[in-house]
């Protein structure tokens, strides 16, 4: 099966669609998360195909993140907070445009929030949004958190989950069930 060309550009050519909306600064982020499950691939030996796949979920993930919100929710529908509506949109988005991967669709999709039936992309997508190397908050724990991966997958997502979570938490926000669903198949596997 021929992978569909915007997921093509976007895994070996680092492209956004045209429909794009992320500054320079979003954008370098979607390139070292790319970078990142690009790298986790390939340590954990997948084909060239999934290399690409798992490179171009990375590039895209935030494609929409500096979208308005208003345009946002109008493509994702509704129950989606401001903060994450943008990976539902891009999701919907890439679907329209014909892409036809429901694993890199849901990655995508829920990368913000979680959802209990992510399948090994859709969990690396997760780490590697929280983990890559730009980011300057917690940067000697994201560092070490990094270095245990691919291998320690489950332990590590858990450790990742548990900060996102007790972040919301923390500033009394509500957690969407996708998450909650999430933290319990990781505590109870």
């Amino acid at each position: 099966m021929q992978m569909h060309p915007v997921l093509e550009r976007a895994g070996t050519n680092a492209e956004l669609p045209v429909w794009a909306r992320c500054g320079k600064r979003r954008r370098a982020h979607g390139v070292r998360v790319g970078d990142l499950l690009a790298a986790w691939a390939t340590q954990l030996a997948l084909p060239e195909r999934d290399r690409v796949r798992w490179r171009a979920a990375g590039v895209l993930h935030d494609a929409l993140k500096d979208a308005p919100f208003a345009e946002l929710h109008e493509v994702a529908g509704e129950g989606w907070p401001d903060p994450v509506v943008h990976a539902p949109a891009c999701a919907a988005r890439l679907a329209t445009d014909g892409v036809d991967d429901p694993f890199l669709l849901d990655a995508i999709r829920y990368h913000p929030v979680g959802h209990p039936d992510l399948d090994p992309l859709g969990e690396y997508l997760i780490l590697a949004d929280y983990l890559e190397p730009g980011r300057n908050v917690g940067s000697a724990k994201r560092q070490r958190l990094r270095d245990r991966l691919p291998e320690d997958r489950h332990e590590v997502l858990t450790e990742v989950v548990c900060q996102r979570l007790g972040r919301l938490l923390g500033k009394n926000r509500p957690l969407m069930d996708c998450s909650v669903g999430l933290w319990n198949r990781l505590v109870n596997p």
